[in-house]
């Protein structure tokens, strides 16, 4: 029995050292081509080489080295492999195992090497895109935020003019409104006064006046009334214009107003007729105030106006009864006393009270 198992062991050995020659042989056959096409190369230089030493001249020794190329890691793997290839043709298994060996263990290394540079590429590559990417959105950020800057600015711009717009629109229509309130004033004041001398009209006249007496019928103080007419008045107009007529109304009118106290009431009744408002003022007081202002008028000079010689009132005097009871009696009663100024002469001051009750209007 231990004869029979030698030879099958021994067999067995054969057919191991068989079957990895095959593999190396497949495995490395064109590494091995290479190597072999290389060895030749540096046979037939080393050959050279020998042939070029035999024809020198033997007193000159040259010496000659030859430094051997590095190689890359994958001609190493070439190498290794084409020497185990050389090795199990020349029946050296252990050797050619070996270099198997080498190879294998290179080999990991060598597409370790590989993986980790793949690895290395692909990690700046996507370094690289995901850079670029983050520059594109920084790009798109900074864009964004020029775009809301200049929208803000626009925004901000249109603000400013809208202000303006509204504060120019306010400032028309204060304007506006001013203006129609002074034209309204304006309207007002035409209303209630006189536009050739500037004293109250005959509508602001009896308003005051009828206020006058209901105060009086109230609280019972003096009240009394002037009505002053111009002496030949017509004539005046006839001789020397009317314009120089209407410089002469305005000139009465800022005499009498003069001699007036502050408390009365100067309005031009129409035409040459001026009415005369005295509050706190009996039938003397009222008289006396009616013959200063004739003395006045008298005495000024309208020689400047063309006018020559002088220019004189009739005034008549009413002051409130007890019987009266509105502004129109007290001024019928003024109208009579001033009509019996100007049948008297003119130029004189004359008394309700000092006249018949019963007397008829002027007339013509």
């Amino acid at each position: 029995m231990t004869c029979l198992k030698q030879p099958l062991n021994d067999y067995k050995v054969i057919l191991l050292i068989v079957y990895v020659l095959f593999s190396v042989r497949s495995f490395a056959l064109p590494s091995l081509q290479f190597y072999s096409a290389q060895e030749t190369t540096n046979q037939v230089t080393s050959s050279t080489i020998t042939d070029a030493k035999q024809n020198t001249v033997p007193s000159k020794k040259v010496a000659l080295t030859i430094a051997e190329p590095k190689l890359s890691p994958y001609d190493e793997l070439m190498k290794h492999l084409s020497l185990a290839e050389q090795y199990a043709a020349e029946n050296k298994f252990e050797l050619a195992y070996l270099e198997k060996e080498a190879y294998r263990k290179k080999y990991r290394l060598f597409r370790k090497a590989k993986r980790k540079e793949m690895i290395a590429t692909l990690t700046e590559t996507f370094d690289i895109d995901e850079k670029n990417t983050v520059n594109e959105q920084l790009k798109s950020k900074n864009q964004l935020k020029i775009l809301r800057v200049a929208e803000i600015k626009q925004q901000q711009q249109d603000q400013r003019d809208h202000f303006i717009w509204i504060i120019a629109v306010a400032i028309v229509f204060i304007l506006l409104f001013f203006k129609q309130l002074k034209v309204r004033q304006k309207l007002i004041k035409l209303a209630r006064v006189d536009v050739l001398t500037g004293l109250a009209n005959r509508t602001t006249l009896f308003e005051h006046g009828q206020q006058l007496v209901e105060k009086y019928n109230v609280e019972a103080f003096d009240f009394s009334v002037l009505l002053l007419d111009l002496d030949y008045f017509k004539r005046i107009n006839d001789d020397y214009g009317h314009q120089v007529g209407d410089q002469v109304l305005i000139t009465i009118a800022e005499l009498i107003n003069e001699t007036m106290r502050t408390r009365d009431i100067l309005a031009r009744l129409g035409g040459e007729e001026f009415v005369a408002l005295l509050p706190f003022a009996d039938a003397n007081k009222a008289k006396a105030i009616a013959m200063r202002i004739n003395e006045k008028i008298g005495e000024y000079d309208f020689s400047a106006m063309g006018v020559k010689g002088n220019i004189t009132l009739s005034i008549g005097v009413a002051s409130m009864e007890a019987e009266s009871n509105n502004f129109d009696d007290v001024l019928h009663g003024a109208d009579l006393a001033m009509y019996q100024a100007k049948k008297q002469g003119r130029n004189q001051v004359i008394s309700y009270q000092n006249i018949a009750t019963k007397q008829e209007r002027r007339g013509n």
